[in-house]
């Protein structure tokens, strides 16, 4: 018997954008900001007054997905706070704690916003790291993956808390990281593999245990094919913005 929740979960909600806007106007108020005030009083005063940070980082960042300010919390609770009080209207989300990250897009307020954890809760011991080398890979993963989110929400439409946009997105991070993608590593981070908790659970909200179930395994078998995909001559003649687009519109049936 077909599993419609599943495949109604599973079924491919990219589509590519006629009209792209490569308005970036917001860029020159964030550079006013910049030149203006310090990193914290731009949190304080321009984006989120409830939220009073103390250390963090703010960079214009030039990417494959276009110009985007990127924000950098050092600790990891003003972070949560931050983004509790700018988008649950500071009712503290349950899951939040799993949290290292986060794209924020409307008007004025589009920007990347990321800690120092380490990524997925992973442990450096696992990683066979030093906590120092790890924190810096953990920064680039997060980073190109929020960019990633950035790059198929200006030019697909989407993106959102779903397999299929976290595929993609930790592909490219991990990728950014290391050189090169790992299954395993995909694998552990979402927690598929039994070993930890992982990040799943923010990406089946609603669905049955047997759905949950099935789409793990799914999950394992699309990390599967994307490393297979990434040792061919096909995937090292793209750019990262045309191996973006080829995985958005594969879709997950594509990769099984």
């Amino acid at each position: 018997m077909k599993n419609l929740e599943l495949e109604n979960y599973i079924a491919n909600r990219f589509v590519r954008q006629e009209n792209i806007s490569d308005d970036e106007n917001f860029i020159s108020t964030w550079q006013k900001w910049l030149d203006t005030f310090s990193p914290c009083e731009i949190i304080n005063k321009c984006i989120c007054s409830k939220c009073q940070v103390k250390n963090i980082s703010i960079k214009i960042y030039d990417s494959f997905a276009g110009k985007i300010p990127v924000i950098t919390f050092s600790d990891a609770s003003d972070f949560e706070s931050f983004i509790t009080n700018l988008l649950y209207k500071g009712e503290r989300p349950e899951n939040i704690s799993q949290m290292g990250a986060s794209f924020i897009s409307g008007k004025m307020q589009r920007f990347l916003a990321l800690t120092k954890k380490f990524y997925s809760n992973v442990e450096p011991a696992y990683m066979e790291l030093t906590p120092e080398i790890w924190r810096e890979k953990s920064m680039i993963i997060r980073r190109e993956h929020e960019l990633t989110h950035y790059y198929t929400k200006k030019f697909y439409g989407s993106a959102s808390n779903n397999l299929h946009d976290e595929l993609i997105a930790d592909f490219i991070g991990i990728y950014a990281a290391f050189g090169q993608y790992s299954a395993k590593l995909f694998c552990h981070f979402m927690g598929v593999d039994g070993s930890h908790e992982g990040r799943f659970s923010l990406y089946n909200d609603g669905l049955s245990d047997n759905t949950k179930s099935e789409l793990a395994k799914i999950a394992c078998q699309c990390a599967n094919f994307l490393e297979s995909w990434s040792n061919t001559k096909n995937f090292s003649q793209l750019n990262t913005s045309s191996r973006i687009n080829y995985l958005c519109e594969l879709g997950i049936n594509g990769m099984l």
